[in-house]
């Protein structure tokens, strides 16, 4: 019997929060009528992310860990490259989408190759906000976004994203950012390779405890929105 759903969760210095999500998960994947893993990539955490994640014996759960920290694009790119589920999603290890949300995003894939989640089409709840300035810099970030790759998209960032097996492969395979750009990479290639991409509205909540340093991601994306661009007339992803 194939493998229907590969879940994969990026993981960088989680031990707070990482047990608690991960019962979630395997509480709600364990109803479903479906088979499933669980794909942890620990992007060279420090803490115990790992020791949390090999306590639980779950041999739906497999860990692989980076032997440095790369980034969240390369956590991806090694979780879904090293899956094998027909259906591929990855959620943010906070869950500021609700982990339900993959029963609807299954149902999407069987119609659409890419689903994205997003806080900005009708039906959306955003229940807790970001403070003001990164929630302005996200919307930033998208007019940047838009402007560089042609995409219409209206929200790259939300932390959860699915895939059908062929899109999935095809797109990581090809993926080369490593860092805060990742998702808007993601969704170029899914548009330049002619898949059938859809955003779907989800109610998403902020989480308190970010380590991100606005400064650096600003400089950053920037840095790699551009070299997405470059790639693209480079030939990079053809």
């Amino acid at each position: 019997m194939s493998l229907k759903l590969s879940l994969i969760i990026p993981a960088y210095n989680e031990e707070k929060l990482i047990g608690k999500n991960l019962s979630k998960i395997l509480s709600f994947l364990d109803k479903g009528p479906y088979t499933w893993e669980v794909v942890v990539v620990d992007d060279g955490s420090s803490d115990g992310t790992c020791r949390i994640v090999e306590s639980l014996k779950r041999t739906e759960v497999k860990l692989i860990r980076l032997d440095k920290n790369q980034g969240k694009g390369a956590a991806l790119k090694a979780g879904f490259l090293a899956a094998n589920g027909d259906y591929r999603i990855f959620s943010d290890a906070d869950l500021s989408v609700d982990i339900e949300t993959i029963s609807p995003f299954m149902q999407k894939l069987k119609t659409f190759d890419v689903v994205i989640a997003s806080r900005r089409v009708k039906g959306s709840v955003i229940e807790k906000h970001q403070p003001w300035l990164r929630e302005n810099m996200g919307r930033v970030f998208t007019l940047l976004t838009q402007t560089l790759t042609g995409s219409k998209v209206v929200d790259f960032t939300c932390g959860l994203k699915g895939f059908r097996a062929l899109s999935a492969k095809k797109i990581f395979a090809k993926s080369l950012i490593s860092r805060w750009a990742y998702d808007a990479e993601i969704v170029f290639l899914a548009e330049k390779y002619g898949y059938k991409v859809c955003e779907y509205p989800v109610t998403w909540v902020n989480r308190k405890d970010t380590r991100v340093r606005l400064n650096k991601v600003i400089f950053e994306s920037l840095r790699d929105l551009i070299k997405i661009r470059i790639f693209a007339l480079q030939g990079k992803y053809d």
